[in-house]
């Protein structure tokens, strides 16, 4: 982690991605999750268009283009190697950064990127891929 200024920033490596989505469609995928009990945490981010959520996931650095380019087509965006995104207590433009729920302590349980795929596809079936 780095802290830079009023931000606190998690440096995306070989353990750790986000996938970034707006918030309803992150509410639903977090729901999918949660029934599989692989929910994980999620860091909400405000902005003028709206919440998006970061659902911090198990490394994507070994996704595949396809996958990657599906989530995009989703409105979701993955976070992997070397990227920089802010946790809480950070302050965005569109004002602070917060956690969904609790704060996670110890050694958090983060989901497999593919099941994060695999949740996004599924709340979003009425699209075509």
């Amino acid at each position: 982690m780095l802290r830079s200024e009023n931000r606190l920033l998690l440096t995306t490596d070989h353990v750790v991605s986000a996938v970034e989505m707006p918030a309803g469609v992150g509410a639903e995928v977090q729901r999918y999750l949660g029934v599989r009990m692989l929910g994980g945490p999620v860091v909400v981010l405000p902005g003028r268009r709206g919440e998006r959520w970061l659902i911090l996931t198990e490394s994507a650095d070994e996704a595949s283009q396809v996958n990657l380019i599906r989530l995009r087509a989703r409105g979701a965006l993955t976070h992997r190697l070397g990227t920089l995104v802010p946790l809480p207590p950070s302050r965005v433009d569109g004002g602070g950064v917060r956690w969904l729920g609790s704060v996670p302590s110890g050694r958090v349980g983060l989901p497999p990127f593919s099941a994060v795929v695999a949740a996004l596809r599924a709340v979003t079936e009425t699209s075509a891929f």
